[in-house]
Formats: structure tokens, C-alpha cells, sequence
């Protein structure tokens, strides 16, 4: 019995060790797999904080003590935002921050922007790199997010709205963390340039406040307008403005100076007897708390020759200490001082160096680096090989040959423009920016013309043909930096010029003919369109040479803005397509002026392009007061020559119609089309294939005109024709005309569900289905959006008919196209995402999933608030629909008091729309406040409740 004992006892010990083994191993596996997924998470290398940059052990002690006692609680103010002016040292303390918060246990992520850096002036990977930092520190979260990354992939890549909510906020929510962990962004306004990055600011506004409370994140950044917009008075966000004139920060500058004039490098190159009390203490007095000021001493102290001498010949050279300067004639000084001993200012060479170099980094429109300036000048200067290194105590990036060069702050800028010319002795460093800037025009013209003639630019032509499915902006190859320089800002430069020389002239000859408009799709594809009309404008104010010389570019010109404004609007550039319809129709009003007729008809055509920008702006009356107008010429011409103009009449007609339905004025709109059509069916007499199709794309719209003032059974009948039209055109012309027929077939789907035939809806849907993915299998590119539109409707009718888990299927496959369309063009494509996500959450609904249906109603919610910030004409009542069913998801899950905050808040957004727009969104509001008075019961608040039924009935 013993013997059986022990060997049951090893048995157990064996199966024992064996088990433990295979757990470790599956242990390691997940982890190595959750590794693996979590590498793919892009990281901003470098960005992590330093402790040698932070500010010196003694000073900022009230700002510290106030961000430890923040970091320690757990209430609602999730932001503490630091701000303060350029120079105020408000990157030393976000080093000293981390480095505090590092010793408490407290830092998960630290990411410190700037600027000047390549890789860290930008947010895109802000979010990636938190979650990574976050998964490391939380072994559970990094499973979940793991998880999450095999499972889609495309989250490594996606927006940023998207990433924030499944990598941070859904992780931080599912899995409880019982201390403070604390985030640290530093110089945030330095990443934030453009639309795209705006979207960051929109998540920290709106996002960050759903966060659990033990979430803290500290941010710094300068006050500027944008800044202030987003991250201002709200309640989750607490702000501490840095005063760079209190006793405390004068003090803190003392305490720095004292500290760096004792180190090592002071110590051997100021000599004895040291420290000099006495300097010191005149040193603390001309920096009266000037950060930027002393900074800017210390860097030329370090730099400079004999740095004893050249400090006491700085304090000399000053007013008495008893004198106390104010700060901008304080740093002139010191600017004055550094400038005077950084060459022979008797010398006629050096001061031809200083100007040529110092006045093209005066007069660029943005930093360029020593590279590209050579090349801007032929690459010929001597100037920029030997001169820069001198300046290297004022400006950056002087020491790498493709790094932009950036002045040491502003304020060298402001000396050198301005203030250098006010006083006798610096005026030799005086420079004219416009005199430098017209320089800059001709160098621009000169590089752009030199290299587009030595070597093809692979990629463009792209606008001087239509594009098949407008496939966006295609990517260049071999732009060098100076040459984008060029076509960005050539335009800007040249409107310094006051007369043009001959040269000028002749170069411009040389270049409009056959390099302007490569010089614009370079711009569209490297950079961002801003415009390129100043160069009209100048032209016309500076002879009439140079006016016929550009006015015999306008016809092409033209055509080429319409094309990249359709580009762009696919790319989802919304605001720079916008800005090239409405130079394609300004320069084609020029050419109705000088042409007659038949630029009048091309007119009709911008217009229309321009009223559809207007309208997805949300700018509904401007475009109705623009295509009131359109009609006229168009139809003057057609008087005189109907045959060629009626198309464009019911083309301009056409528009007319849409904007009135965007401005809710349903029977005025179905006026417009009515006319519209008839004009089409008698151009259509003719059976040419344009017209037939302009017919069958106008009563598209009677239909939808129809539907909207309750004839819904004409409104069928309607669509039907057009559907008949198109499937004969698209016999004739499948490729050209498929498109549209599936178009019109998805509206025949909705109007036949709309009648409650939702099983004709359903057979419609499927051959829509059948279309859309044979062009995706030819086009995905194209045809993977008209696809996920279509599974999105098929889904609806499934769902009608019941059939729900196959609607959920169907519903899930139009969220994963979308999410991988967004993730490549996040503008174009968002709108489309948040509305199918909305219907994934009903999906779910129906087949009792609740918490994925609270999710996916949550981040549809999170992308209609960076929509509605940007474009609240648009989007704010998609916004206010999908806050009422966040709070219904809410509710099911008897999360009550979040359920009220949500539709505490569709229902504001419905006011404001009704307020607006009374017939369209009258029954919404109604809708709102009938369930926000459910809402207020189940809080327990059931006076108010009572209170708001009336409204609701009202």
C-alpha cells in the first residue's frame, strides 16, 4: 500500500509538473503572440522624456506641487493643460513632470512633439504609441489589446478616432486599474498643422472626458487660437496659464543662472577669478526672467571665442544694470551684439554672404534646409558652404545637409525685418523681407523650369485627363525639396514683385505654357492645395504682356481645376477641393467675358461642381444664391442656340433643385426638377446617349423630390423610368453606365421598402449586390465603397424581413470595407463608417448582443463628434441621431445616468436644428425629448420628467 502511495504520489507529481509546463507554455505563447500583434502598433521613436532636459532640482516648485497633488486624484478633470508663450520653458517642465511622475509609479506614456523634428511634429502615431506604453505596463490589457490586433489588423493603421476608442478607451473601461496612471504630451500645438490633426484635439475634448477617472494626462502647449478653441472651458480639462512676470519665475531664472555658470564647461573657459559674483548678479538683472533671452546668451556663450570677454562686452555694451529694459529692446541687444562678432561687417564679401543667406531664410514662406537653398540658388553659391556655420548660435539646423534651418525664436526674425532698421548701428543687419522674397520668385521659377525640363516627374499629366472612377491623387516620384518649395509658394513670392523685369518676364514664358499646371498636381500630390490664382491676379495689374500670356492658359487651366477638385473631394480633401471648383469657375466666368457663348455653357458646369463643395459644407444658402444665378447665361445662349445649350440649362436646373432640398424648400426644389426634366426628355427626342442619361439622372432626383413631399407612389414610378433607362444604357455601354444603374437601382430598393414591398426591395438589393462586386473585383480601389453601401442597405432589408443574423452578417462586411477605406482616407470615408456602424449596433440590438451594440454606437458617436466639430452644418443632425441611440444602447444596459447625458444632449442638438431647419427636424426634437423624459424616470427625476412631456407634444 506504501509503495502504491509513493507511486500515486509521483503519478500526481508528474501530471502536476506536466500541466505546468503546457500552461507555461501557452502562457508564453499568448504573450509572444500578443507581442507580435502589439509590434505592429507604429511607435514615435525618441519622443520619451529626459531627465537632462528637465528643469533645475529647486525651481517651478508651486507648478510641481500642483501637478502632483492633480495626478493623485480621481475626479472628473482628466487634463491638466500647461500654457504659456514660446520661450517660457514649458518643455523643461514637462521633463521635470515625467521624471516625477516616473519616480511615483505613476508614468505609463510620455510623448514630447516638436517642430523641427521629422518625426515628431506630427499626432498620427500618438494614440499607437499610449497604447503600446499602456500594454506594457498592464498585462491584461496588452492580452486585450493583442486580441483586438489579430482580429483586425487594420487597427495598427486606422484613425486616429478609431484607435483611441479600441486601443485606449475600450481597454482602460473593460479592465479596472485600482491607482493613477498618468500620460505626459508635451509642445502639443506644434503637432497640430492641418485638418487631420485637429481631429486629436477633437478626441481630447470629447473623448478623454469618457475615460475612468484614474486617467491623467498632462499636456503643454502655447495659448494659440486652436488651442484655446478645443481645450478650453470644459470641464474635464483643468489650465494653468505659465506667467513668465511673477517673482517665482524671475527667481527660477536666477536659480538657472547660478547653476549653469557654475559648471564644468564656465568653470575652465571663463578663467579667474570665477564665479564672478558681480556679472552674475548683472547677468540676473538684464534677464529679468527672460527664459529666451538667457537661453539665447548661454547658447553664444558656448559658442563663441574667449566667452568671458565677449559676456562682460555683452553687459558693457547695455544699458546700466540700474537700467531696466523692456524685453524686446533687450533681445535686439543681445541679437546685435551676437551678429556683431560673427564676421567682418567691413568685409563686402561677408556682407553679401549674410544677405544672400540670411535673406532667404528671412523671406521663405516655410524653414527649407541648407540643401535645398544651395539648389534654389543654382548650386553655385560659395556663400552656403563655408558662411552658415557662423550663425550657428541663432539658427538650427545647420549642421545636417536636409534638415530645415529654423531661427533660434521668433524674435531673431522680428531684429533682423524690423527692428535692425531702426536704430543707426543695426542697420547693416537690416534685411528686406519683399526685397529678398521677389529674389525668391525668380530662384523659384528658375528651379522649377531647370529641373522639369532635365528629368520627368513620374506620375504627373494626371489632369489634363479625366480619371477613370476619379481615383484621387496619384503619388509623385523625384520631387526634390526645392522643387515643392517652388510650385508651393512661387506664386506668393512673385505677388512681392512691384514691376517685372525683362527677365522675369521671359522666364515666365518659359514656364506657364508648359509647367503650371505640373507645378499645381505637384502641390495636390506632395503638399496641400491652397490656391494658385495670386499669379492671375498680379499678372493683370502688371501689363497687358503678361495678362495675354496668362489669359491664353486659362481654357486648360480651368479644365484642370475641375478635374482636381473632383480628385480631391474623392481623396476627401474637402476644403482644398472646395477651393479648386471655385477657381475653375472663376477663371471660366473670365473666359465667358472674352469667349461669349461658349464658355457660358462651361460656366454651368463648375457651377455645378462648386454648389455640390458648398452643400457638403453645410453653406446652403450661399449655394442657393449662387445657382439662382447660374441659370441666366445658360439660358440666354440657349435662346440663340438651343441645340448645343438646353443640356446645360437642365444641367444648371439640376442644381438648383438639390440645393433647395438641402435648404429643406421640398416643393420649390420639386418645381426646379420638373422643369429640369422636361427640358432632358426633349433633348432625349433626340436618343443620344448623354441625353438619355442626363434625363434618367434628373428624374433620379424628381424621385427623391417626390418621396419628400409624400407622393411616394409617383416617386416609384419615377425611379422605375430612370432604372429602365439606365439598364438599356448600360446594355449599350456596360462599363460607363453600370455605375449609375446601380445607383438608381439602390434608390429603387429604398423607395419599394419605403412602401413597405420589402420583398421586391430585397430582390433589387441583390442584383445591386451582384453589380457592385463584380466592378469591386475589376476596381477595388473605386468600387469597394459603392459595394459597402449597398451591403449596408441590403442589410436594412434583411433586418425588415427578419432575418437578423444575416443582416448582421452583411452589416459587418460593409463595417470592414469602410474601416479599411477610412484607413487610407480617413475624410472621405468617415461619414459612411459612422453611419454603418450605427446600423451594426442595431443589428446587434435585435439579436440581444448588447454591450457590442453599446460599442459600435460608441465609436459612431466618437466620429460624428470630429465631423460635427468641423462641419456642424452637416453632420450635427447625424451627430444628434446617434446620440439618441447611445443613450437606448445605454439604457438597455441600465447605465441610466449615461444614458440621460447622452440625450440631454441630442436633444440641445435637435433644438438648435429646428431652430434652423423647422420642417425637417421638428418630429426628431419631438422624438428627443419624449425619450429624454423616459430618461429623466429612470433617474429618478420624475417632476422634470413631467416637465418636458409637454414640450415634447407641443
Amino acid at each position: 500500500m506504501a509503495q502504491a502511495g509513493d507511486l500515486l504520489r509521483t503519478a500526481v507529481s508528474a501530471f502536476d509538473e506536466f500541466f505546468d509546463l503546457h500552461t507555461l507554455k501557452a502562457i508564453v505563447v499568448a504573450k509572444i503572440k500578443d507581442s507580435s500583434a502589439l509590434a505592429r502598433l507604429p511607435y514615435v521613436n525618441g519622443a520619451s522624456w529626459n531627465p537632462k532636459l528637465a528643469c533645475l532640482p529647486g525651481t517651478r516648485g508651486t507648478l510641481l506641487s500642483l501637478v502632483r497633488h492633480w495626478s493623485r486624484l480621481r475626479d472628473h478633470r482628466h487634463i491638466l493643460c500647461l500654457k504659456g508663450v514660446a520661450g517660457s520653458g514649458k518643455t523643461a517642465i514637462a521633463h521635470a513632470v515625467a521624471q516625477a511622475l516616473d519616480a511615483d509609479d505613476l508614468l505609463v506614456s510620455s510623448v514630447f512633439f516638436d517642430c523641427a523634428n521629422a518625426s515628431r511634429n506630427t499626432p498620427e502615431f500618438l494614440f499607437s504609441t499610449i497604447a503600446r506604453d499602456i500594454a506594457g505596463r498592464f498585462p491584461a490589457i496588452a492580452a486585450d489589446i493583442g486580441a483586438l490586433l489579430e482580429k483586425e489588423p487594420a487597427l495598427a493603421s486606422a484613425h486616429p478616432s478609431r484607435q483611441f476608442e479600441a486601443l485606449i478607451a475600450g481597454p482602460l473601461r473593460r479592465h479596472q486599474i485600482d491607482r493613477p496612471i498618468a500620460l505626459v504630451i508635451d509642445a502639443l500645438d506644434e503637432a497640430i498643422r492641418g485638418d487631420s490633426e485637429i481631429e486629436v484635439l477633437a478626441i481630447l475634448r470629447d473623448g478623454v472626458v469618457n475615460l475612468p477617472a484614474c486617467i491623467r494626462i498632462f499636456i503643454t502647449a502655447r495659448p494659440t487660437r486652436i488651442i484655446d478653441q478645443f481645450l478650453s472651458r470644459k470641464e474635464h480639462i483643468a489650465s494653468y496659464v505659465l506667467d513668465i512676470n511673477s517673482a517665482e519665475n524671475r527667481q527660477d531664472v536666477a536659480i538657472y543662472i547660478d547653476a549653469v555658470l557654475r559648471d564644468d564647461f564656465f568653470r575652465s573657459e571663463m578663467g579667474m577669478p570665477w564665479p564672478d559674483e558681480a556679472l552674475i548678479r548683472d547677468l540676473k538683472t538684464m534677464a529679468d526672467g527672460n527664459f529666451i533671452w538667457i537661453a539665447t546668451v548661454f547658447s553664444y556663450l558656448r559658442s563663441t571665442y574667449m566667452p568671458k570677454q565677449k559676456l562682460h562686452a555683452l553687459l558693457s555694451a547695455s544699458p546700466t544694470s540700474s537700467q531696466v529694459l523692456e524685453p524686446t529692446r533687450k533681445i535686439n541687444d543681445l541679437y546685435a551684439t551676437i551678429l556683431e562678432v560673427c564676421g567682418d561687417w567691413n568685409d563686402p564679401d561677408f556682407c553679401a554672404g549674410y544677405a544672400l543667406f540670411m535673406g532667404s531664410i528671412m523671406a521663405s514662406k516655410r524653414p527649407l534646409s541648407l540643401a535645398a537653398l544651395r539648389a534654389l540658388h543654382g548650386g553655385k553659391e560659395e556663400h552656403f558652404e563655408r558662411l552658415p556655420q557662423r550663425f550657428g548660435s541663432l539658427l538650427m539646423g545647420l549642421h545636417a545637409e536636409h534638415e530645415p534651418i529654423h531661427t533660434l525664436h521668433l524674435s531673431f526674425r522680428e531684429f533682423v525685418t524690423v527692428h535692425a532698421a531702426e536704430r543707426a548701428e543695426t542697420q547693416k543687419f537690416f534685411l528686406s523681407q519683399k526685397e529678398y522674397s521677389q529674389r525668391l520668385a525668380e530662384l523659384c521659377l528658375r528651379t522649377m523650369v531647370r529641373e522639369m525640363t532635365a528629368a520627368p516627374i513620374t506620375g504627373t499629366g494626371y489632369l489634363a485627363k479625366i480619371a477613370d472612377g476619379r481615383l484621387g491623387i496619384p503619388k509623385l516620384t523625384g520631387v526634390s525639396e526645392q522643387l515643392l518649395y517652388g510650385c508651393e509658394h512661387w506664386g506668393h513670392h512673385i505677388c512681392d514683385i512691384e514691376k517685372a523685369t525683362i527677365t522675369v518676364t521671359e522666364i515666365i514664358q518659359k514656364f506657364l505654357p508648359h509647367h503650371h499646371n505640373t507645378s499645381i498636381e505637384i502641390v495636390a500630390s506632395a503638399s496641400t492645395y491652397a490656391g494658385s490664382l495670386s499669379v492671375w491676379h498680379w499678372a493683370k495689374n502688371h501689363g497687358p504682356e503678361l495678362a495675354k500670356l496668362y489669359d491664353a492658359t486659362l481654357p486648360s487651366q480651368a479644365k484642370a481645376l475641375l478635374n482636381l477638385s473632383n480628385r480631391l473631394e474623392d481623396a476627401g480633401r474637402l476644403e482644398e477641393a472646395l477651393t479648386a471648383i471655385e477657381e475653375s469657375v472663376c477663371l471660366r466666368r473670365a473666359l465667358a467675358a472674352q469667349q461669349s457663348a461658349k464658355a457660358s455653357a462651361k460656366i454651368c458646369t463648375s457651377l455645378h461642381a462648386l454648389l455640390g463643395h458648398w452643400s457638403s459644407f453645410g453653406w446652403g444658402k450661399v449655394a442657393l444664391n449662387t445657382t439662382q444665378q447660374a441659370p441666366s447665361p445658360a439660358q440666354n445662349v440657349a435662346t440663340e442656340q438651343p441645340g448645343t445649350f438646353d443640356a446645360d440649362l437642365g444641367y444648371s436646373l439640376h442644381s438648383l433643385s438639390n440645393c433647395l432640398s438641402n435648404l429643406g424648400r421640398r416643393e420649390e426644389a420639386l418645381t426646379v426638377i420638373q422643369e429640369a426634366v422636361q427640358l432632358h426628355r426633349i433633348l432625349a427626342i433626340e436618343q443620344s446617349v448623354a441625353s438619355n442619361a442626363n434625363l434618367a439622372s434628373s428624374l433620379g432626383t424628381l424621385s427623391y423630390c417626390l418621396t419628400y413631399t409624400g407622393r411616394r407612389e409617383e416617386a416609384l414610378t419615377t425611379i422605375q423610368e430612370a432604372a429602365s433607362l439606365y439598364r438599356a444604357l448600360a446594355v449599350e455601354r456596360t462599363a460607363a453606365f453600370n455605375v449609375e444603374y446601380a445607383r438608381l437601382l439602390n434608390n429603387l430598393s429604398s423607395h419599394l421598402s419605403n412602401l413597405g414591398r420589402t420583398e421586391e426591395a430585397l430582390t433589387v438589393m441583390q442584383e445591386v449586390i451582384s453589380l457592385h462586386r463584380t466592378l469591386a473585383a475589376e476596381h477595388p480601389a473605386y468600387f469597394n465603397a459603392n459595394l459597402a453601401l449597398s451591403l449596408s442597405n441590403l442589410s436594412n432589408c434583411l433586418s425588415r424581413l427578419g432575418r437578423h443574423k444575416a443582416a448582421l452578417k452583411t452589416i459587418e462586411e460593409a463595417v470592414a470595407l469602410y474601416q479599411s477605406l477610412m484607413a487610407k482616407r480617413p475624410k472621405a470615408f468617415k461619414p459612411d463608417l459612422a453611419r454603418s456602424l450605427n446600423n451594426l449596433s442595431q443589428r446587434f440590438l435585435y439579436i440581444g448582443q448588447r454591450e457590442k451594440a453599446l460599442a459600435a454606437s460608441q465609436e459612431a458617436v466618437g466620429l460624428y463628434r470630429t465631423l460635427a466639430a468641423e462641419r456642424p452644418a452637416v453632420f450635427n443632425a447625424s451627430l444628434a441621431q446617434s446620440l439618441f441611440n447611445l443613450s437606448v444602447n445605454f439604457t438597455n444596459l441600465s447605465h441610466y445616468e449615461e444614458a440621460l447625458a447622452s440625450i440631454q444632449e441630442s436633444a440641445d442638438l435637435y433644438k438648435d436644428l429646428v431652430a434652423q431647419w423647422p420642417n425637417m427636424y421638428t418630429s426628431g426634437l419631438a422624438y428627443a425629448l419624449r425619450w429624454l423624459s423616459q430618461c429623466q424616470s429612470n433617474n429618478q427625476r420624475k417632476h422634470e420628467a413631467k416637465g418636458i412631456l409637454p414640450e415634447a407634444d407641443g
